[in-house]
């Protein structure tokens, strides 16, 4: 379970149409969902200067969105949105609240998601060239906060699951068993990739992290795909007739490589995000919420919505 991204942290303090899933068409999908996401603030002081920012659904190739409606108390309070990343992110300035007051934020969205579905023909995907993927697509071959690609050991473990022969297909798949093999399931504090190969222990953040640090050291690119309370990787491919497309995959419980029951809202694709204000790269865009002066004895409460999520159904 993602531990930090449905936390909260405060400082001083989803049409039935065919579709493609994963390149192969389905004959339906699901209707448009209801997602809601946002928070609701108590506070027991004199309050000023509340500034939360978290992420919201955006429009991905395998996610159609469409934003309904919006509560928002006080009237004083405004939300805006930016872009980071191609992650759509929330941003809420309430400027005071009185002793007892309770602030909410509620946006509501139809969110749309393509079904992970393997890919009819894997054999004929092929990991593209380096020297083809654009700005965009090179970058998920760098190292990122908590996918050490380049440190000696991902890069030994990747060449000793090099092959010889093969499909590409193949190739990722070597690297997804390995994790398998090699990562026990277990709840925890998030840690990276290199933690998660010498510990041998993880959870689907660990498992991912690692997944693309091996991905990225064989050239592959891959990349973190953020749900609410859960993560998974995906890798890019070339189909046979030269598109590039993204291939997910679910490292938690035995699913057939490249299926997966996910269907909650994505909000972000990425590992490398750099915030206004923070100079260090982040892992992912996470809630957060500041009070910048507060003069309540008791603490103010924080409750994020949507709450903290649950691991994929094992599978059958």
């Amino acid at each position: 379970m993602v531990k930090q991204l449905c936390l909260a942290v405060v400082g001083t303090f989803l049409v039935c149409t065919s579709a493609l899933a994963q390149f192969g068409a389905v004959e339906s999908q699901a209707d448009a969902e209801t997602f809601e996401t946002g928070f609701k603030l108590e506070v027991f002081g004199p309050t000023v200067g509340v500034a939360a920012t978290f992420p919201v659904p955006a429009e991905w190739e395998d996610q159609k969105v469409k934003f309904v409606e919006q509560e928002v108390s006080p009237s004083s309070a405004t939300v805006r949105f930016v872009d980071i990343d191609g992650t759509r992110q929330a941003r809420v300035d309430i400027p005071r609240l009185a002793a007892g007051d309770t602030a909410q934020v509620l946006l509501r969205y139809e969110v749309q998601r393509d079904p992970i579905v393997a890919p009819t023909m894997p054999n004929d995907l092929t990991i593209p060239d380096s020297r083809s993927l654009d700005r965009l697509q090179r970058k998920f071959l760098l190292p990122s906060p908590l996918i050490e690609s380049r440190d000696q050991q991902i890069v030994e473990t990747a060449k000793s699951l090099a092959m010889d022969g093969g499909t590409s297909w193949d190739q990722v798949k070597a690297y997804y068993d390995f994790v398998h093999q090699n990562v026990t399931y277990e709840n925890g504090p998030m840690k990276g990739a290199v933690a998660a190969l010498n510990d041998g222990r993880g959870d689907c953040e660990e498992m991912t992290t690692l997944f693309v640090a091996l991905c990225r050291a064989g050239n592959v690119p891959a990349r973190t795909v953020w749900v609410p309370g859960h993560c998974y990787p995906e890798f890019l491919v070339k189909t046979a007739d030269g598109a590039d497309r993204w291939v997910a995959v679910e490292m938690t419980n035995d699913f057939p490589f490249g299926q997966s029951p996910e269907k909650r809202p994505i909000l972000q694709k990425g590992d490398n995000f750099r915030l206004p204000g923070n100079r260090k790269s982040q892992h992912y865009v996470k809630q957060e919420l500041v009070i910048r002066d507060y003069k309540g004895t008791t603490a103010p409460v924080i409750t994020w919505l949507p709450p903290p999520g649950k691991e994929p159904p094992p599978a059958q």
